[in-house]
């Protein structure tokens, strides 16, 4: 099943500006001058004898902009956290970071429950039902802490003089809103659904990344995948095998797993939300479970962090399950390029000559240039549907870490509207991304002797956008879109998966930006 943390955000609607009689582990208060001034704060403010407001006033400063409150009389939350509420200009980040914060806080002060509080400050340009979206996406995403693959008896352990949770405590949300009418109610309801099921892909990427290698390789990650799909009767899942692969002559793809004793699989999830007959969007994510960089092996400091190199794939499947939780109206077909990369007697060694499924010869110059390996005919295989436009998503080149960091997703595009529409959803969900340039004379990359393409070219110039033009020679019969997401889709310190890009994708498809 997908990983999902929370068990329910719910709507609290209060009609009769009581929030003292509201029980609930935590209750979160956004301090700002259109709350502080509101029935709601000033009934639960005489309850405590002025105590919250002079708190807040000589508590919440530059340097300190949360105070935590226990056991306050004559209110029923066991905790009140107060905290100085964001500036309307400032960038959406600030606001994902903030609310992520708060469930990290409710976990590690063992909160079952909360209740946060509509501050009724925005960000600019932004309503109601953007907000609670947003927060309902956030909350699911902060309560996530990987525990997998950790002992199921110890729940805690001792991190410097802190003791830190193994596990999430945090289970239940309550949004708290006044005076909404039936409509509006509704309408508030349907953003916190939908924040809740793309926070919900989101945690789905994020868990597949954090993962150990040996818990998710290409066949462990078919079983997932197949396991989750029960839960959605709307995906169609198939799977292609090594064989299927090679009757397919998919020899690019193929050359990458053939130093590994773990065979390949390319996933392929379908969901037909839309009109009959309508194009769907094809998503393709780099699944490589495993990265060693095979014969031209990588460094073995941070070699571990090699498990996240499937995070294109992670993406798609977390953006997946979010579209059919959603019940989203649209057609999308999803496909996981999933192998490993190791070096071995049978593994591709430099200067070998492949081909790949559309026909096109390849020189592997470095085998660690593996990802555009998988991406070329899983490619090529995604023409068969037909689809209008084409995303792939991989963390593809350290060339995009040194040249955006870990901020913004690099997007590189053969159809400017489509790489528009695609920064403007990273601009709306605070998920950036960046356009970097596709001209033609990058393409003189790929040039080499002895085959049709080499897989890498360029020197140390302009790696990330290099490895967009080789694959640009593999979608030339639609309108595509690459996205390197090998700084944003995890982070090194602390180390986990971030669930980057799913909140843009999925703003992309549900908002129907590319109609």
């Amino acid at each position: 099943m997908t990983y999902k943390v929370l068990n329910n955000i719910t709507l609290k609607n209060v009609n009769n500006g009581v929030i003292s009689n509201i029980a609930t582990d935590l209750l979160v208060i956004p301090v700002n001058k259109k709350l502080t001034t509101s029935i709601e704060f000033k009934e639960l403010d005489k309850k405590t004898g002025g105590y919250i407001s002079k708190s807040a006033k000589d508590s919440l400063s530059p340097g300190n902009q949360s105070h935590l409150l226990t056991s306050l009389d004559g209110v029923k939350a066991k905790k009140i956290l107060l905290f100085k509420d964001i500036d309307q200009k400032n960038d959406i980040y600030l606001w994902l970071n903030r609310y992520k914060s708060i469930a990290k806080t409710a976990n590690s002060i063992g909160c079952k429950n909360i209740s946060i509080m509509d501050g009724l400050n925005y960000p600019k340009g932004k309503d109601k039902y953007w907000f609670l979206e947003m927060i309902a996406r956030s909350m699911e995403s902060g309560a996530y802490i990987f525990s997998t693959t950790k002992n199921k008896t110890a729940k805690s352990e001792k991190v410097g003089k802190d003791i830190v949770s193994n596990q999430a405590s945090l289970k239940s949300v309550s949004l708290i809103t006044t005076k909404l009418s039936t409509a509006e109610v509704k309408r508030a309801k349907t953003s916190i659904s939908i924040g809740f099921s793309v926070g919900e892909g989101v945690n789905t990427a994020k868990h597949l990344g954090d993962l150990p290698a040996n818990h998710a390789t290409p066949k462990l990650i078919e079983k997932i995948v197949k396991t989750t799909i029960k839960n959605y009767p709307s995906l169609k899942v198939k799977a292609l095998n090594e064989k299927d692969l090679a009757k397919l002559k998919m020899g690019s793809y193929l050359s990458v797993s053939k130093g590994s004793d773990e065979p390949p699989r390319m996933i392929i999830i379908e969901y037909k939300g839309g009109k009959k007959g309508e194009k769907p969007i094809a998503l393709v994510g780099k699944g490589i479970t495993f990265d060693t960089g095979g014969i031209s092996i990588k460094p073995s400091s941070g070699m571990d962090e090699m498990k996240w190199d499937m995070c294109g794939a992670g993406t798609v499947f977390g953006v997946m399950c979010s579209l059919a939780s959603i019940k989203a109206d649209v057609n999308v077909v999803g496909i996981m390029a999933c192998a490993e990369n190791m070096p071995s007697a049978k593994a591709t060694k430099p200067g070998d000559v492949v081909t790949s499924m559309s026909g096109q010869t390849i020189e592997v110059l470095n085998t660690d240039a593996e990802g555009r390996l998988v991406l070329a005919d899983a490619l090529t295989y995604v023409g068969r549907y037909k689809p209008s436009y084409v995303i792939d998503m991989a963390t593809l080149t350290g060339a995009v870490v040194i040249a955006l960091g870990s901020h913004a997703s690099g997007v590189m595009a053969n159809n400017q509207f489509l790489a528009d529409k695609i920064i403007e959803s990273g601009e709306a969900t605070g998920d950036r991304a960046w356009q970097l340039p596709l001209w033609n004379e990058y393409k003189s990359c790929t040039r080499t002797n002895f085959a049709d393409l080499a897989n890498i070219g360029g020197g140390r110039e302009a790696g990330t956008i290099h490895a967009a033009a080789f694959l640009s020679k593999f979608t030339e019969d639609y309108k595509w879109a690459h996205m390197d997401i090998a700084a944003s889709a995890w982070s090194s310190s602390p180390k986990g998966g971030t669930g980057r890009p799913v909140p843009l994708i999925c703003d992309l498809i549900l908002n129907k930006k590319l109609k």
